[in-house]
């Protein structure tokens, strides 16, 4: 006999459910794999963070001491330099004729000044006794040697200054650093004094970081100063406190901070932004965890606790200290040393679901 149509459909929907909702079953008894990370209680700091730029400490603008036509200039924008490198060079022309003048001025001036002394020697050996021998003579010639004497000397003199001049010809670097402007080109006439090159030494790199008025205390009683470069985020430097602007800025009414690098990373550029955490410690112990384990239980933070011995996660109530910028939460109470935080998977998570701690690699 035919069975009737209606029982019929409704038999084989029920053996399609069941095909669906028996592996359903079976799955959902499984153990749900998380993430977790083991809580350990740490000293509590108290940091701020703010944003900079990298500097050089002594920025300087090189010129000339003296006016010339620029016919030289073998370094460009961005070279780093070594200290006595040429920089730029004048025409010296016109100095070298100075100076060949002032030399022959002093062989001159000492010639004259051998001959008067020598007349003065072959005056002098006649003797007062002497009949040819005249006081105002002697007299006359020792004035004429002296004076020979001093206009040799000032030649020497005008001569040492010609050769500094044409010394000045040519433009050095006094210190290692880093060209970050040359306004002066070739065939340019530079007078004395014009800024030919800027130079930022190498010496000490630091860097500038606007502070709140409110704020100067704690970064004064800052035990520990950490630089990171945006550029390099997983790499920290060491800062230390230079100096604090003694004047706010009329605009934005923040103080000027700098921060001697200690260390100098091999990609560090001037300009580079950078964050500069001020720290000291508060003494409180908390627990370092992911800002990812943070879950909302009422409105209120919370995290999920693992519980090995029954394969289950609770969600506990917790009291945050401080986000910090390295996108870890300071957990103030709540929770323990040994306790396992749910990090990763908490959203599909509840009271009666099996779970159990992930033992596979990290992606």
């Amino acid at each position: 006999m035919e069975p009737n149509p209606a029982a019929r459909a409704v038999r084989v929907l029920s053996i399609l459910l069941m095909a669906f909702i028996c592996p359903a079953t079976v799955r959902a008894a499984e153990p749900r794999p998380v993430r977790v990370q083991t809580v350990e209680m740490t000293p509590s700091e108290v940091s701020l963070t703010y944003s900079g730029t990298v500097q050089a400490r002594v920025l300087a603008e090189l010129g000339f001491r003296v006016a010339g036509k620029v016919i030289e200039r073998p370094v460009n924008i961005g070279d780093f330099v070594k200290a006595g490198q040429v920089i730029a060079k004048l025409d010296p022309t016109d100095l070298s004729l100075t100076h060949q003048a002032d030399e022959q001025a002093v062989a001159a001036a000492r010639a004259a000044a051998v001959n008067t002394r020598a007349e003065f020697e072959r005056y002098g050996k006649m003797g007062q006794k002497s009949a040819a021998f005249l006081p105002s003579e002697f007299d006359k010639r020792q004035a004429a040697m002296l004076s020979a004497e001093a206009k040799l000397a000032q030649a020497e003199r005008q001569l040492a200054l010609a050769s500094d001049q044409l010394s000045y010809t040519t433009l050095r670097a006094d210190a290692d650093g880093l060209i970050t402007a040359l306004p002066a080109q070739v065939g340019q006439v530079m007078t004395a004094g014009q800024t030919v090159a800027s130079i930022a030494y190498a010496a000490e790199t630091e860097v500038l970081v606007d502070v709140p008025e409110n704020r100067l205390g704690e970064v004064r009683s800052a035990t520990d100063i950490s630089v990171t470069l945006w550029s390099s985020p997983g790499e920290m430097l060491r800062g230390r406190l230079r100096e604090i602007g003694a004047l706010a800025d009329p605009a934005s009414r923040t103080f000027a901070v700098r921060i001697t690098l200690l260390d100098r990373p091999h990609n560090l550029a001037l300009g580079m932004t950078a964050a500069v955490r001020f720290v000291h410690p508060a003494g409180a112990p908390v627990a370092l965890v992911p800002a990812t384990a943070i879950a909302d239980q009422g409105g209120r933070p919370a995290v999920w606790v693992l519980d090995p011995r029954r394969q289950r996660a609770a969600l506990r109530p917790v009291q945050v200290a401080a986000y910090r910028a390295d996108g870890t939460v300071a957990i103030a109470s709540g929770l323990a040393t040994g306790d396992e935080v749910v990090t990763a998977g908490k959203l599909q998570l509840d009271p009666d679901m099996p779970v159990t701690a992930w033992t596979g690699p990290t992606r």
